[in-house]
């Protein structure tokens, strides 16, 4: 095993590429009584095209996450109920370029294990379970639509991307479920549920050599996928004006989001994971509740503590969404879009906030290292050399204000220093009314 040393924190990650192609991540923590378990598939929402030796594939919107879906079901039982016997706590999601499968458990780490890889990497599909499925995540998505904050968000990304992969949500709707054929399953599941194209990462209470060896003699009972010339295919369309969406819903208050869809090239690596922390100090310094920014319109009864902002740094795109319930939509949308506009010219003038910015977000990750669900959650093995949250901290220590400042310069672009341009500032918006 290759260990890779952080010194500063007194933590170790164990590393090993297996014969199949699997790499284990083993994170052990002293003291600690849980182990947390991260089976990650290098496969999302937006791998539903691709170049498949040498033909290409096209294949419905939500597959990812209804394959999520499918793994659970067994021919004569449920993978929870698995993990219920044993006193664990699972769980998985499917993101836009990720599929995790998790377990959490104070006791028979082994037992756990092998549940987890053996229901990933020994699939049960049946044209019945297929069609029986449809109707399980048709409730899902009905749910889904129903929630505004979830229609607002999903509105804006497609608003930013229209017409491509991105436009759909992650369970793609009704429609596209409905046309998921048991052939689109399989495929799906031979082409990305490849060992190669996974990372298992444990931490917690482990035995790095013990955990070792149950993995591989795990991996030695099943055979090794023929290899395949994958390509992935993901078209974006050209960055569009300003585009603004209004839908009612029954909703209390109206709610607005702001999308703004970087296109600059981002780096791989932890050079990548450098511009993505740059870019999240620099929405901390304008919109965080200790930005002056954020206090003024708190003040102005423009905003409440709805108001949030996050950062998407995805396997070939990335976007900022900014949202919040407001009685004041126009006005919120109108401030927002001038706090922005300034950020190229302001930022350069706030070392002492951008000081207490990178204080605080210490003790985030502080925090967060004795958390078994952060540590594993910060965690990516898939970004061309892992990264940890060790790694994390280390580049905020050396992060500067001239790192943020041309971070945000390189995702604004540079006819952002000035507002004069409405065809190059193109940020989109969804704007969710009062019924």
């Amino acid at each position: 095993m290759e260990l890779i040393d952080y010194p500063n924190y007194n933590e170790k990650l164990f590393v090993q590429t297996l014969s199949n192609g699997l790499t284990v991540y083993l994170q052990p923590k002293a003291g600690f009584n849980k182990t947390t378990a991260v089976l990650g598939v290098n496969y999302g929402s937006v791998d539903s095209q691709f170049m498949l030796n040498g033909e290409k594939v096209v294949q419905p919107a939500g597959i990812a996450h209804f394959l999520e879906h499918k793994m659970f079901d067994k021919k004569d039982y449920d993978v929870f109920e698995l993990f219920n016997k044993t006193g664990a706590r699972s769980n998985a999601f499917t993101s836009f370029t990720k599929t995790n499968y998790l377990f959490s458990t104070a006791e028979s780490v082994k037992e756990n294990l092998d549940i987890l890889l053996d229901f990933v990497q020994i699939p049960y599909f049946t044209q019945a379970k297929v069609q029986r499925e449809k109707g399980i995540i048709d409730q899902e998505i009905n749910m889904y639509q129903n929630d505004p904050d979830n229609q607002a968000y999903f509105k804006t990304i497609a608003s930013l991307y229209p017409n491509s992969v991105l436009a759909n949500d992650i369970a793609g709707d009704i429609q596209t479920v409905d046309k998921i054929t048991l052939e689109d399953v399989e495929l799906a599941y031979r082409t990305f549920y490849r060992p190669e194209n996974m990372s298992l990462f444990i931490t917690g209470k482990l035995d790095p050599s013990e955990v070792m060896n149950w993995i591989e003699d795990n991996q030695r009972r099943k055979s090794t996928p023929a290899p395949i010339n994958l390509q992935r295919r993901l078209t974006l369309p050209e960055a569009s004006k300003e585009t603004v969406l209004h839908t009612k819903m029954d909703v209390s208050r109206p709610k607005i989001t702001l999308g703004l869809r970087g296109s600059d090239q981002v780096p791989t690596g932890r050079d990548g994971l450098k511009y993505e922390i740059a870019i999240s100090v620099m929405f901390d310094l304008f919109l965080s509740e200790n930005s002056v920014e954020y206090d003024k319109l708190y003040h102005d009864e423009i905003i409440d503590d709805t108001f949030s902002w996050e950062f998407e740094n995805e396997r070939g795109f990335h976007f900022a969404v900014i949202n919040g319930d407001t009685d004041k939509p126009l006005e919120l949308i109108n401030r927002l879009k001038q706090i922005i506009a300034d950020i190229p010219t302001k930022i350069g003038h706030l070392q002492a906030e951008f000081q207490l910015q990178k204080n605080e977000l210490f003790g985030n990750y502080i925090e967060m290292m004795d958390s078994e669900e952060a540590i594993s959650g910060q965690f990516d093995g898939f970004i061309g050399e892992p990264v940890t949250i060790y790694d994390e901290v280390e580049i905020l220590k050396s992060l500067t204000l001239g790192d943020v400042f041309e971070a945000a310069h390189s995702f604004f672009g540079p006819s952002n220093s000035s507002r004069s341009d409405d065809s190059k500032f193109r940020p989109a918006k969804g704007i969710v009314d009062k019924l």
